[in-house]
């Protein structure tokens, strides 16, 4: 029977509610957070706080996109969850090696034996946190999509690995494969590497596209090809403002693409209100969703991108 698969166990899909499909909700002290240190998300009363002004307000779920090694805590993400009542979604998988150490597991390890561990993540239970050394103990908390990522210099030898293992954990468990996407030309690219390994389109999520790739027909051809595109570019004013994500999910409306579309913030601590942030995780219902309204957009337009495409997107079955 089709269901997604949370935190704290699978769910039917109807009943996953309002969800934001790209958020990170945890993220522990280490190299990546070093990296990263804004990024930096590991007080479990913090989050919690942030999650229940998100329900408060009709938020229901959101997708932890931090996969294995690189600060990740299912043991984390289950205690908010219960605490706040919001569905999470953790992720498997792997992000820029950027994120990881030099001499870090991610960077030696065999495309068979990345794709077991991810599949055993999807199917039996996470691993505990295994920033600094292989993985060794897991959890009962089960991944519920793979996440994947490709920086700029984009599929060198090492990630075509990567992203062939995640291929393998896919298309053994049929779960949603996430794409982080860092510059123009590389979502097609990615795209065709992933169709070319027998990935079906309808079961990968292109992730940052409005601020990664400026030309709007590569958006509408990927959705044509059965690609969903996740946008997070919200008060994100490094990149652009609210007004010109707004324009480009209008036009993107305009065009029949509907049906493809994800939104989420991508959240930061520094972004987020009870780390002492300026715009916090329930930004959408108090800022951006009115703006889409104001422009004309209805709200059965809403339970399309924030309802009904996270619960067919995310669901395996």
């Amino acid at each position: 029977m089709s269901h997604i698969m949370t935190v704290l166990g699978p769910i039917a899909p109807q009943a996953l509610g309002f969800c934001q499909s790209h958020e990170h909700l945890c993220l522990l002290p280490g190299w990546c957070g070093r990296q990263n240190p804004p990024h930096r998300i590991d007080d479990r009363r913090l989050s919690t706080l942030e999650l229940l002004d998100f329900y408060a307000l009709g938020g229901r779920a959101a997708v932890d996109a931090q996969p294995a090694g690189c600060g990740r805590d299912g043991d984390f993400l289950a205690d908010i969850s219960q605490q706040s009542g919001v569905h999470i979604i953790s992720s498997t998988g792997f992000h820029k090696l950027c994120f990881y150490p030099p001499d870090h597991w991610i960077t030696t390890a065999s495309e068979d034996m990345l794709a077991e561990m991810w599949q055993r993540e999807l199917e039996e239970g996470m691993y505990a946190p295994c920033d600094t050394a292989p993985p060794e103990r897991q959890t009962a908390v089960r991944a519920g999509q793979i996440k994947s990522a490709v920086n700029r210099e984009g599929l060198t030898e090492r990630y075509r690995l990567l992203f062939r293992a995640a291929a393998m954990a896919q298309k053994a468990t049929g779960a949603p494969l996430m794409v982080h996407i860092e510059r123009a030309g590389q979502a097609m690219e990615t795209a065709d590497f992933l169709e070319g390994l027998g990935v079906p389109p309808e079961r990968v999520i292109l992730c940052h596209l409005d601020r990664a790739e400026p030309d709007l027909s590569a958006h509408i051809a990927l959705c044509r090809r059965g690609y969903a595109l996740e946008y997070d570019t919200v008060a994100r004013y490094q990149f652009h403002d609210d007004h010109h994500e707004a324009a480009l999910v209008l036009s993107m409306l305009e065009a029949g693409c509907t049906s493809s579309l994800l939104m989420g913030m991508d959240t930061t601590r520094i972004r987020l209100k009870h780390y002492g942030g300026p715009v916090g995780l329930s930004y959408f219902f108090t800022d951006f969703l009115p703006r889409l309204r104001r422009a004309g957009v209805e709200d059965s337009t809403f339970q399309q991108i924030f309802v009904e495409n996270p619960a067919r997107r995310f669901s395996v079955g």
